[in-house]
């Protein structure tokens, strides 16, 4: 059968080649392709901020433009093209109109369609440039596009929102607002949102609103999720305690370390405190490798840990006579490849690491190094026994003498409960057991409950509380309380002063 594969829009062809594999090109008649969008302006997913708006006459103007590859037919391009599902907005512009014109058979062809917009009249958020399929070529073939293009920029204002954010921040000062009886968003672009207090159930999806009806607790966090173009990573908190001042946002409402030397919560809760929006920290000593889970409950209804790093292995096909014997060392998923992964790219230090919320979860390493380097690599254990793949020399007599070396124990698999992860290996390993260390370490561990990403360090002041940033400028918050004082006088005021007189004629009829 034919072989196919993709060419680049520079013309190269990459192939991926099995080992002993062997593919044969030959020349062949060149095949017409449907024309494609090669590229839009602005491009996806870029930023386009608007200026503050000094004068209402001067226009600040946005050229949304889409090349093809090659001349289409000019009318069909300018009637399929779509800026937010129209094809002219209402700020007088006339829809798409082509840019760039080619002389083609047909006499309209067209390499370019670009739609002039008042960038004013853009609301803050992502918007979506549409070209329809079916839009032919101009050339004799006349192919039409195959597919639907589709592409979003977003709109940023000076104050940017949850969606525009290039930082994408999590805490919003200002989102509980009125008195703490709604939600001020800055969304805009959303489609959906749901809320919850911290420690209670989300609401059901509604549709997005600038401000929602909320009654918020004092001291309690509020945390709203927004969606947005297919994603429902948006998502921002705030907490207020009262007086316009703020308290951290939270996702759950407290957090516990376990661990082996803590006896797993038993000799000390190992309770965390809130030093940062969705951070928790302690300080910990210990002085050697020991391991640890977060648990957000006094009891296990919920921990996080680590996912156990499972052997991915890559065999060579069936016709390679080598595929009998060759065993290679495997690859390995779970959370400590990624930290490992993280690391050899420059993403993270070596005191960072990311946690698994999976019921699998198994309790991770902390260090007494205060780092996150682990007593050994992924996918090894000195707990359960696993498969020992012979190397040169190696064989049964080997395992059943060697004993041990650097790093680890070996022994003949008895193919009983107790080898683990052995399999059907007739020779086993587990990593040796590791030494204690002769000095006791206090380390700072930080967890984010929002990212599930964690640190070890010993730097102890990043374990002290963070500056909260304050409540955006509104009402006075002690205007409340004034406002209900005059309220109950009020109310009050009249009563008090019927039963007064009421008891001034009663002592004057008496006295009479």
């Amino acid at each position: 059968l034919p072989w196919e594969t993709w060419v680049d829009s520079a013309g190269s062809v990459s192939v991926l080649v099995a080992p002993l594999e062997v593919r044969v090109l030959v020349p062949a008649p060149v095949l017409k392709v449907p024309p494609v969008v090669t590229d839009v302006l602005p491009a996806h997913d870029a930023r386009v901020r608007r200026r503050p708006d000094d004068s209402k006459e001067k226009q600040q103007l946005l050229n949304v433009t889409v090349r093809f590859d090659r001349p289409v037919d000019l009318a069909h391009a300018e009637a399929s093209a779509r800026l937010d599902g129209k094809q002219a907005l209402g700020d007088g512009s006339n829809g798409f109109r082509c840019s760039a014109p080619v002389p083609s058979i047909s006499g309209s062809g067209c390499l370019q369609i670009t739609l002039s917009v008042d960038l004013g009249s853009l609301s803050e958020g992502p918007h979506i440039v549409e070209v329809s399929e079916g839009v032919p070529a101009a050339e004799d073939d006349g192919l039409p596009t195959a597919v639907v293009f589709r592409s979003t920029f977003t709109v940023v204002f000076e104050d940017e929102g949850v969606l525009t954010s290039t930082g994408r921040t999590h805490e919003q000062p200002g989102l509980i607002c009125n008195y703490l009886t709604q939600l001020c968003h800055k969304a805009r672009g959303a489609e959906w949102l749901r809320i919850r207090n911290t420690g209670a159930s989300w609401t059901p999806w509604q549709k997005y609103e600038d401000v929602t009806d909320w009654q918020a607790e004092p001291g309690r966090a509020v945390l709203v999720q927004y969606h947005s173009q297919g994603s429902s990573s948006y998502l921002v908190g705030d907490c207020v305690l009262g007086g316009g001042k703020r308290c951290y946002a939270q996702y759950h409402p407290e957090m516990f370390l376990r661990t082996e030397d803590n006896d797993w919560g038993i000799k000390d809760e190992g309770r965390m405190m809130l030093v940062n929006h969705f951070t928790w920290a302690v300080n910990v000593s210990f002085d050697s490798f020991t391991r640890a889970k977060f648990a957000p409950f006094p009891n296990w209804k919920k921990s996080y840990g680590k996912m156990k790093a499972r052997d991915m292995h890559y065999a060579l096909p069936s016709y390679d006579p080598r595929h009998t014997t060759y065993s290679p060392e495997p690859w390995h998923d779970g959370t400590e490849s990624i930290r490992q992964w993280m690391l050899d790219g420059g993403h993270w230090s070596k005191h960072e690491s990311i946690a698994s919320g999976s019921e699998s979860a198994l309790p991770f390493w902390l260090s007494h190094l205060c780092n996150q380097d682990p007593p050994y690599p992924a996918g090894y254990s000195d707990l359960d026994w696993q498969c020992h793949r012979y190397t040169d020399s190696q064989d049964l007599d080997w395992c059943a003498s060697v004993g041990e070396d650097e790093h680890f124990v070996y022994t003949v698999n008895n193919r009983t409960q107790y080898m683990g992860d052995c399999g059907e290996c007739d020779c086993c390993r587990k990593v040796k057991p590791f030494s204690r260390s002769e000095t006791n370490r206090t380390c700072c561990i930080l967890f984010n409950d929002l990212f599930l990403n964690y640190t070890v360090t010993s730097d102890q002041s990043v374990c002290s509380m963070s500056w909260i940033a304050p409540a955006p400028p509104g009402p006075d918050y002690g205007s409340i309380w004034i406002a209900i004082c005059m309220g109950v006088f009020w109310i009050l005021f009249p009563c008090s002063a019927a039963v007064v007189g009421v008891a001034r004629k009663r002592n004057h009829s008496v006295v009479a």
